[in-house]
């Protein structure tokens, strides 16, 4: 499958489900890199304004899973099966970015570090770090 038409399911499967609803959208979309942005809604918040530990750890994940889905052969998807996130600064900023880089691309498992950026005013915070392990299975 071409980039493009990889690009153009991955934002297809971005439009459904929790990832509608909270808003995900592709940014940038390489083989074994993928960026998603977010941008911060008060149903998304915790009770002190932050975006909520939940909604970050959903953006990380679904870059990493979007990364490591982009370099498996066709017919097969991913699905996480586990996840480490580090939480830094608070989320906030006009926009969330997460940044998804494949570490290794096995055919069965892949490891995903992704990265997530609060970003105001030209500045980017890095709020969380994880790093995903998923399991290449048939579509």
């Amino acid at each position: 499958m071409q980039k493009e038409d990889l690009k153009a399911v991955f934002e297809k499967i971005t439009d459904t489900g929790f990832t509608k609803a909270s808003g995900f959208k592709v940014r940038d979309f390489e083989a074994g890199a993928v960026t998603l942005e977010l941008t911060p809604r008060e149903d998304l918040t915790q009770f002190v304004g932050y975006v909520h530990a939940g909604v970050v750890t959903g953006l990380a994940d679904h870059a990493a899973g979007a990364a490591y889905a982009s370099v498996l052969p066709e017919g097969r998807i991913c699905l996480t099966i586990e996840l480490k996130i580090n939480f830094m600064k608070p989320a906030t900023g006009d926009k969330l970015a997460a940044e998804a880089t494949v570490i290794s691309s096995g055919g069965t498992v892949g490891v995903v570090h992704s990265n997530v950026y609060g970003e105001k005013d030209g500045e980017r915070t890095h709020c969380a770090m994880a790093i995903v392990t998923l399991r290449a299975v048939s579509a």
